[in-house]
């Protein structure tokens, strides 16, 4: 990969030399100016996606080609109607729902599904916020990936 000439780091702000102190945070700043947001994300993603594979992974899989486990697969979960993969029986308190998934739906549901939504069958909980919020960047993530290819 070709340096970034003077031109195509002109639009980025200057910061002081002072405030970035130390290789770690040049090396940082490198990977944003050359790199972008796409290499911060990917942090997020691979921590999102170890996340879920640790608190979802047993049961569900996010892999397009698998069929489902003890829960749907997740691969396309982000944005999509509840109770919708024809391949999964939801349970009747699925069935008749009316929401999306999204970030606001899926925080409670992964918090608490039983209280979220009362008669459903799964049982899992995560009362970490930090935790909740990886596995939703990780779901939206490959939701936002598959829409790339």
């Amino acid at each position: 990969m070709a340096a970034a000439s003077r031109e195509e780091i002109a639009c980025y702000p200057t910061i002081p030399s002072a405030t970035l102190r130390g290789a770690g945070a040049s090396l940082l700043l490198y990977g944003v100016i050359l790199h972008g947001v796409p290499a911060a994300r990917a942090d997020v993603s691979d921590a999102g996606r170890q996340q879920f594979l640790t608190s979802c992974g047993t049961c569900h899989t996010t892999n397009r080609d698998e069929p489902p486990r003890q829960g749907p697969n997740l691969a396309t979960v982000f944005g999509r109607r509840v109770a919708t993969l024809p391949e999964y029986e939801y349970s009747a308190a699925l069935r008749g729902g009316n929401w999306v998934w999204n970030e606001t739906t899926l925080d409670p549901w992964i918090e608490n599904a039983q209280a979220a939504h009362p008669g459903t069958v799964m049982n899992y909980r995560q009362a970490d916020p930090d935790k909740r919020r990886l596995i939703i960047e990780y779901l939206k993530s490959i939701k936002e990936a598959s829409r790339e290819l």
